[in-house]
């Protein structure tokens, strides 16, 4: 009887023996390159999801860096808000999904192009308005648009890109950016040559007409300021002494020139100082009767530029804006004053 316990004794060792032996035969390489494997092939999955993704998405995305951060817009964006930049989407052949009045002042000279549009107003901004507009990519025009968390408002939206402060002197560049952020690079550049062209046209016909005459500009607000426009930037002066080259009178030179100040408020005291040979005049919305007011006055009627019937009216909508668009109406209306 101990013979046969001692035999299944012996039996059960040899086997836990040989169970213990085919474990530690097993591959620890073939063990991690299984795990590796797996890894593997959920890291292929993966990658395939994210290929698919943007697939199925059908455009290629591109990053833009700005000064509030970087936005990933799909190659040709359909919906774009831009605010107060509708006069870039425009001549880019763009029509915008929203356009941009501040109170009451509407760009009156692209309403055969946006007339129909929501108004998004930017001195108080409805993100209802532009919400329900649902743009895919929003521009603004000014970084006061972005400030104190309206860009994070905005971005809740739609991809948000916010220009720089200096983007009315820098139109070109903006331009370019819009073309580039809109797919439409190549029709940004037609534009800019067309717009240089006719220039060069212009300030050839001016020097024929005026030579070296001087030109101003005056602007009257609705709350009686009086504003005198310089250079070389700013609404007014990239048009008039910068693209067309013409002279301003010596009074701009000395209280409105220079790359921070295009436009000085001035006194009625100042207005004598005014000697330029030519001068333009426009108004704000609610200011026509303060201008009709200045117009008659003894001290505008004393101005060279008035004794010789050499004063033009124009459009404050258009003057005091910036795009392509806008400059050339301004072009358009040197012309028409300038050249007989």
């Amino acid at each position: 009887m101990r013979n046969l316990r001692d035999h299944l004794l012996v039996c059960f060792i040899v086997l836990v023996l040989a169970v213990l032996t085919a474990c530690g035969n097993t591959n620890p390489a073939s063990s991690t390159q299984d795990s590796r494997s797996d890894q593997t092939a959920e890291a292929s999955d993966a990658n395939q999801a994210s290929t698919t993704t943007t697939q199925q998405d059908g455009a290629q995305v591109n990053t833009f860096k700005h000064d509030f951060g970087s936005i990933e817009v799909p190659a040709h964006p359909q919906r774009i808000a831009g605010l107060y930049l509708e006069d870039y989407l425009v001549a880019l052949g763009i029509k915008p999904v929203t356009q941009t009045v501040i109170g009451s002042f509407s760009l009156k000279y692209l309403q055969s192009s946006i007339g129909d549009l929501p108004k998004v107003d930017t001195s108080a901004i409805d993100y209802e308005a532009m919400l329900a507009a649902r743009p895919d990519l929003i521009l603004l025009a000014f970084p006061s648009y972005a400030n104190d968390g309206n860009y994070e408002k905005f971005s809740s939206i739609a991809p948000t890109y916010v220009f720089g402060a200096d983007a009315p002197d820098q139109w070109r560049e903006a331009l370019r950016t819009i073309g580039e952020l809109t797919g439409k690079q190549a029709e940004a550049e037609k534009v800019l040559q067309s717009y240089d062209s006719k220039v060069k046209d212009a300030k050839a016909k001016l020097k024929a007409a005026i030579g070296d005459e001087t030109v101003g500009f005056v602007r009257v607000r609705s709350n009686k300021e009086i504003r005198l426009y310089g250079g070389p930037g700013g609404y007014v002066g990239n048009v008039l002494y910068t693209d067309l080259g013409l002279n301003p009178p010596q009074i701009a030179k000395d209280l409105a020139w220079g790359e921070d100040s295009g436009m000085a408020v001035i006194s009625k005291e100042i207005i004598p100082e005014i000697t330029a040979d030519h001068l333009f005049i426009t108004y704000d919305e609610g200011g026509k009767d303060l201008a009709q007011e200045l117009i008659n006055s003894s001290i505008w009627k004393s101005l060279p530029a008035v004794k010789n019937n050499q004063t033009y009216e124009v459009s404050m909508d258009h003057w005091m804006t910036f795009g392509p668009l806008a400059y050339n109406k301004k072009v358009d209306d040197v012309l028409q004053a300038l050249v007989k």
